[in-house]
């Protein structure tokens, strides 16, 4: 299987296993937990980054799912965790859910739509990635909703917006971070 599509697929179950966390832990559960796999990973990339043969071991054992430069840097999964726990954190768990699932998707919806359609330049991707990101959190959120999580129609849509306008930020911000953030950020925004 290719490194993209695996990194893909990781990225998806990743993120949405966290969002399955998110909604069926009890808070005082699930925010020691994140925080303890967030510290222990941002530890672990600290000591890799610094130490080649923590660093080589580590790309022998996942280099399948890592890109190139993240030999030099702090892998995506980092600001995934990152992004959970200050999201979770600031805005408890339905908008943390919606906020994940929307990077789950939308995020790899956006770069498949990007790559194989993309056409219009904007912001170093593709508009046509965009707006599919758009297009799929809107509908992750419907779904979301419709399997119980209270969020209404209006929270769904600044979500996807916010998630879209997080995705669309160029590099070298890192989209892991700012798409649920600014997701998170849409949707506490709404009145309820």
């Amino acid at each position: 299987m290719h490194s993209k599509v695996r990194r893909r697929l990781f990225h998806i179950g990743a993120c949405s296993a966290i969002a399955l966390a998110a909604s069926f832990l009890p808070r005082e559960t699930l925010l020691p937990s994140l925080g303890t796999v967030t510290f222990l990973f941002l530890a672990f990339e600290f000591t890799r980054l610094r130490v080649p043969g923590v660093n080589g071991w580590f790309f022998s054992c996942f280099g399948s799912l890592l890109r190139k430069e993240e030999a030099v840097r702090v892998t995506t999964s980092s600001y995934v965790l990152v992004a959970a726990l200050a999201v979770y954190l600031a805005f408890g768990k339905d908008i943390t859910v919606a906020s994940l699932a929307f990077l789950a998707i939308g995020d790899v919806v956006a770069g498949v739509v990007g790559e194989r359609m993309g056409r219009t330049p904007l912001s170093g991707k593709a508009l046509e990635g965009h707006l599919a990101c758009l297009a799929s959190c809107v509908v992750i959120g419907l779904v979301l909703r419709s399997a119980g999580l209270d969020i209404g129609l209006a929270v769904i849509l600044a979500g996807a917006l916010g998630a879209t306008a997080g995705q669309a930020v160029p590099h070298p911000v890192d989209d892991n971070l700012t798409l649920p953030l600014l997701a998170g950020v849409a949707m506490a925004a709404m009145p309820p």
